[in-house]
Order: structure tokens, then sequence, then C-alpha cells
């Protein structure tokens, strides 16, 4: 399925901002609900990184939570950022798997037919993230605000927090001056890197 991804990033430091972060969306009293999920995401390219230099990302994602586990492969073009709202074309297709290696297969042959620059595709780095994800409902829209603790592995590793929000549906006006009321009631800053612009420096340094 194709859409436009939009969502609002926060650099996080410590366990302490996201605790700001809560409180702001308790004052509000928006949360629905908030569940915990295991995410493994793996990113491809092709051996001469046709797919980084159109800043595009290929990605294999598993997600497990307490009783099940799925995989979907996303493909996301370049990114346009400012005041740390990202909106990106990104087409996502889940894949009929329980395990890795028919979810891997699968997601080869879909990603061929995604892009031509998906040929010979090797991993090219994995970020492992314990999420805690709140389902928000305002006036309005309706979206999801996670809370993200990743391990970044590209030869070499880095921990990373992160907080995002992104818009499900509804008024997106109405979502970014939720996200407004966020940043300037918890103080926080948009990070100056994304997860996978982080692990790409981790290998052009390794």
């Amino acid at each position: 399925m194709k859409n436009i991804e939009t969502e609002y990033k926060w650099a996080i430091s410590c366990k302490a901002d996201f605790t700001k972060l809560k409180a702001a969306l308790n004052a509000k009293k928006a949360a629905v609900k908030s569940i915990i999920v295991q995410i493994s995401d793996t990113y491809f390219d092709s051996p001469v990184g046709a797919l980084s230099a159109k800043k595009a990302a290929l990605r294999l994602r598993r997600t497990a939570t307490k009783t099940a586990k799925t995989y979907e492969l996303t493909l996301k073009s370049s990114s346009q950022i400012i005041n740390g709202l990202a909106q990106r074309e990104e087409t996502t297709i889940p894949l009929k798997a329980a395990a890795r290696p028919a979810a891997l297969a699968q997601f080869m042959a879909q990603a061929h037919k995604l892009d031509k620059d998906t040929k010979n595709l090797k991993r090219i780095f994995s970020i492992y993230d314990n999420r805690e994800i709140f389902f928000i409902s305002a006036d309005g829209f309706t979206a999801e605000l996670s809370f993200d603790k990743c391990l970044i592995k590209s030869g070499k590793h880095a921990k990373l927090l992160e907080a995002e929000m992104e818009f499900k549906k509804g008024d997106k006006t109405a979502f970014k001056a939720f996200a407004a009321y966020l940043s300037k009631t918890s103080g926080l800053k948009p990070p100056v890197k994304s997860k996978v612009a982080t692990a790409r420096a981790l290998l052009k340094n390794k």
C-alpha cells in the first residue's frame, strides 16, 4: 500500500525526556492505550548503494508482540524534514510468513517489482527497537506516539533513544498543532539525525 508518511520526531537524551512527553500527553487525555512491541528492522541496498544515493530506504521489518509476529516490506522515498516534521512517500507490503527465511524470500521477490535498483540486494545495517506505542485519538485526527529504545548495528553498534508521532488519519493541521503543543510543553527539540542517518554514519566511519 502506497501512502504519504507524516510524522514528527523528538530527540531524547534520557528516560526523563520520555516522561516529559508522557506528562504532556496525559494532560490532554488523548492516549487511548499503549502496548510494547519488539521491532527488528533490516535495511538492504544494491552493491553500489543505488537506493542510498537517491536517499531511499528498503526495509524488512519484523514486529513481535506477546501473541504474534508479523513481517512487512517497506520502500521509503527521500524525506522532507522541516522543524522535526518529516513527510515522504512510502510503500508497505505485508508478508505472509511465520519465520524469517520465508519472509526474506518474499521480500526479495516483491522488492524487485517496486524499484529497478533493488538488484543483488545485500544487508547494510539493522536496527533493533524496544518500542512503546501510545494510540492517540484527539480532536480531528488519530496518531501513534512511539517511544523508541534502539540498538543500531552496522559494523559498529550504537544506542539511540527517540520519540516519534505518526499521523494516521483525519485533519493534518490538527495533528501538527498537537505536535507543536507536545514540543512546547515538553521542551524537547527535533533530532539532529534520524535512526537511518545514524546507521549510515556508522557505516562510513567503521
